[in-house]
Formats: C-alpha cells, sequence, structure tokens
C-alpha cells in the first residue's frame, strides 16, 4: 500500500513538472485589408515557462528572404496580462516596394478562456501612424506544437 501511495505521488509530481505546451489555429479578420495582418495565424503557448512561438504567412516570406527553412516558427516574448490574457509579440523584416526593409512588430493578445484573439501591427521604425487591426478565433490543436 506504501508503495502504491508512493508511486502515485510521484506520477502526480511528475505531471506537474511537466510543462504544458498549448497550440492554437487562429482565424483573423481585419477591417483595414492591407495584407499586415494574417488571415491565419498559429500560435504555441508554454504558459508555465513563459515561452511562446508564432508562425504565418508573413514569417514565412520572411524565413524564404533570410534563408531559412520556410517552415521555421520564431519565438515571441510572452507575457501573462492581468486578466489572464496571453500577450505574444515578435517581429519579423520584410522587403518595401521602393528602397530597404519594413521592421514589422506583431502584437496578439490570447484569451484561453473564450479563444478569442486580437492582434495589432505596428512599424517601429518608419514614421507609419496607421497601425492595422484585426481580430477573430482561435481553435486548440490537440496534437502538435511549434516547440
Amino acid at each position: 500500500m506504501k508503495l502504491a501511495c508512493l508511486f502515485l505521488a510521484f506520477g502526480l509530481f511528475a505531471t506537474a513538472v511537466q510543462a504544458e505546451v498549448k497550440s492554437y489555429d487562429c482565424d483573423l479578420h481585419s477591417t483595414q485589408d492591407r495584407g499586415w495582418i494574417p488571415s491565419t495565424v498559429i500560435l504555441s503557448v508554454d504558459a508555465d515557462n513563459g515561452l511562446a512561438r508564432a508562425y504565418d504567412g508573413a514569417i514565412r516570406y520572411s524565413n524564404e528572404l533570410n534563408n531559412i527553412d520556410v517552415e521555421t516558427p520564431i519565438d515571441a516574448q510572452f507575457k501573462k496580462t492581468r486578466k489572464g490574457e496571453y500577450r505574444l509579440s515578435w517581429r519579423v523584416t520584410l522587403p518595401a516596394q521602393a528602397t530597404g526593409n519594413y521592421r514589422v512588430a506583431y502584437t496578439a493578445t490570447l484569451d484561453p478562456k473564450s479563444n478569442a484573439l486580437k492582434m495589432r501591427v505596428s512599424f517601429p521604425q518608419s514614421n507609419v501612424s496607421t497601425r492595422p487591426f484585426g481580430k477573430g478565433a482561435c481553435k486548440p490543436i490537440a496534437s502538435g506544437s511549434l516547440y
């Protein structure tokens, strides 16, 4: 009996120690429709360890331009807000139509209770006042993650 309790205790401890990575497949809609807000983004969040990754069309294009495997996700900064939402932010560099490159900063806020997603885009090194915005819903992915 003591041995069974010991195994049960170790089993519960091992489960608690393992980090749980949750992945989401998200569909977004933007009113600006200028292409800065992706229609689909995949997010993986390890809230216990403060880690997150993202993947969308802009990341794929940036990877292609930088000779990185196109299916490589990007590490995102992770923060849990006071409301319990997950705030992820990441940056990519994309070519401009004229000269140079755009540095594009994405910020996504995911509510893990309702799976609602809001995303904002900014251009930190450009004198651009518009900040495209989109929102949508995410579906949890049962298997697989960006890790």
